[in-house]
This record gives C-alpha cells, sequence and structure tokens, in this order.
C-alpha cells in the first residue's frame, strides 16, 4: 500500500512530497529510506519499494527541492533548491523523512539508499547521522575528481550572481562526454541505461532531465565536494555496514574505478562491513536495466542479512 505525505522543508517555503510504501503487516522488518538523483524523483523507485514492501519492508522517501512535487507552488522552479546553505538543507531534509520514519517506527532498523546525487547526499548525510541508521547504500556513486573544486567556485560565483538561471552550458560541461563510451548514441541520455525503454521513458518524461539553474549546479557541487574531499568519512562510525554497488559501465563512477576506490578508501580506514557489487555490462540507472530484479534482490540479501 503506497501512501503520500507532506512535510516542511527546512527551506521555510516549499513542501516536500513524501511517500511511504507499506507493508501488509503491522510490524514492518526493515525500513529503507531512499533518496533519489539528480532530476528525477521518488515515485522512479516504486518497483523496488514494492518488491520490498512485499517482503514486510517499508520503504520511504522524498522529491528534493526543485524535483517532482516539492517546488514552490508560486514559482515552481525545477533545478533550483533554494536560498541560503542549500547543500545543508537538502541533507538535513533527508534527516527530516529519517525522523519521520522513527516516530512512527523507534524500534524498527532503518537502512539508507543514495543514487547517484543521492549517494552524496547521503555521504553529507551519514556524516553527522551514521549512529541513527543500521547500513548505507550508495549507489551509483563515485570518487574524488580534480575539477569539483574549481567546477564548486565557478557555480558559487553564477549562484550569487543569478541563482534561478537554467545553466545548459554547465549541464553539458559535466555532462556532454557520458555518451562517448556508447557509440551510436541513440539519446542524449543513453549513458543512462543500456535499456531502450528506460531511456525513452525518461527522455519523455517532463519530471525529469530538466536543467539545472546555477542554484542547482552549486547544491550538487557542494554536495558532491563535501561527500568525496579527503578524510571525508571522518565522524562516520566504523561499524556501519556499507553497501557500494553500481553498473560498471557507469560513467558517473568512471566505469567502475570510482565506486573501486570508494570501497577501498573505506576499508583502509578501518570500516569494518564493506561491500562492493558491480554489474559488469550496466550503465547509470541500474534499477531500471531489464537486469533490475537482480539488483533488487542483491539489495534485499543485503539488508536481510545485516538484521
Amino acid at each position: 500500500m503506497k501512501k503520500t505525505f507532506v512535510i516542511e522543508s527546512l527551506d521555510g517555503n516549499t513542501d516536500l512530497n513524501g511517500i511511504v510504501w507499506y507493508p501488509s503487516t503491522k510490524k514492518p522488518k526493515a525500513i529503507l529510506q531512499i533518496v533519489h538523483g539528480m532530476a528525477e524523483y521518488i515515485e522512479r523507485y516504486a518497483p523496488l519499494a514494492e518488491y520490498l514492501a512485499s517482503h514486510n519492508i517499508l520503504v520511504i522517501g522524498h522529491d528534493h527541492l526543485g524535483h517532482g512535487e516539492s517546488v514552490d507552488m508560486d514559482d515552481p522552479l525545477h533545478g533550483f533548491f533554494c536560498e541560503g546553505d542549500s547543500a545543508s538543507i537538502v541533507v538535513e531534509d533527508t534527516f527530516q523523512i529519517t525522523q519521520y520514519a522513527k516516530s512512527r517506527y523507534p524500534d524498527t532498523p532503518l537502512f539508507i539508499l543514495g543514487h547517484s546525487m543521492g549517494s552524496f547526499v547521503v555521504r553529507n548525510y551519514l556524516k553527522k547521522y551514521s549512529h541513527l541508521v543500521k547500513g548505507a547504500i550508495l549507489m551509483g556513486t563515485t570518487s574524488r575528481r580534480n575539477n569539483v573544486k574549481m567546477a564548486l567556485k565557478l557555480a558559487k560565483g553564477l549562484n550569487t550572481v543569478s541563482p534561478r538561471t537554467k545553466n545548459p552550458a554547465l549541464d553539458k560541461l559535466m555532462f556532454g562526454s557520458y555518451n562517448q563510451s556508447f557509440k551510436p548514441a541513440h539519446s542524449p541520455y543513453s549513458w543512462l541505461s543500456k535499456n531502450p525503454e528506460n531511456v525513452e521513458n525518461y527522455e519523455k518524461d517532463d519530471r525529469c532531465g530538466f536543467i539545472f539553474t546555477n542554484n542547482g549546479y552549486y547544491t550538487l557541487l557542494s554536495l558532491v565536494h563535501g561527500a568525496t574531499k579527503k578524510h571525508w568519512y571522518n565522524t562516520i562510525q566504523r561499524d556501519l555496514p556499507i553497501l557500494i554497488i553500481s553498473g560498471e559501465k557507469d560513467p558517473v563512477g568512471n566505469y567502475g574505478k570510482g565506486p573501486r576506490k570508494v570501497a577501498l578508501e573505506l576499508s583502509d580506514n578501518y570500516f569494518k562491513d564493506v561491500t562492493l557489487r558491480l554489474y559488469h555490462d550496466l550503465r547509470h540507472e541500474i534499477l531500471n536495466e531489464k537486469e533490475s530484479l537482480d539488483v533488487t534482490l542483491d539489495i534485499y540479501d543485503w539488508v536481510s542479512h545485516r538484521l
């Protein structure tokens, strides 16, 4: 059973759209909080959520600011987060969802999954809140990149001058090379998935693939910088189980190199339970490939073995 809910974002202006997928039993054995990626929305995770709910795991998530239904209704601009310390507000909104779930199921272990941009949100979230979760899943993530600091400085300036302006030039700079390994590329989004049906659905969905504003890129790059800078993991509890899961043909993860580096970085710094799972032929959106059931089963098994 699926239900929607609304809570107020810490930006002070916007209602966050949330969804809960309930199992049929009154007492779920676990909770999975999903943190979605850039230029998409939480309901795209319905197939995973429905499977887990059918196996007694409650699933909860929300649309980030500037995504899906979480927009200022007086000024509905997708790709704009908020004024102020937008990256911190995105992280704290994610914590609000954790609190929402825990207030209703205080004794149920909660796991958190972040995909792509959501993985960087989760990595920043864990710096403060790792003691609240039973395990974390980082999907479609990557390691530190040298050009992030420079891009962040540029985006910070643009955000100061014109935060609500869409920036296709910055979009092309950041993502324009992602299709190079997938020629002939039948879509600008071929890098997302080798499943043509998924790519087509993404293109047709006006809630997906929108160009970020200057504020959007500043927020995204702030999250990436915070999640990948040196010693980013220092305040995270070392006994927290972490699953790093990605397609090996995902350009976001530098074709498997990024997730491998993150797993090694954590293992080398005394994290006790780090699991790396790469899918040889899959791209960025592993939950929307034709092999998505394999991914779903791996997530379910990983969670189940840590209860």
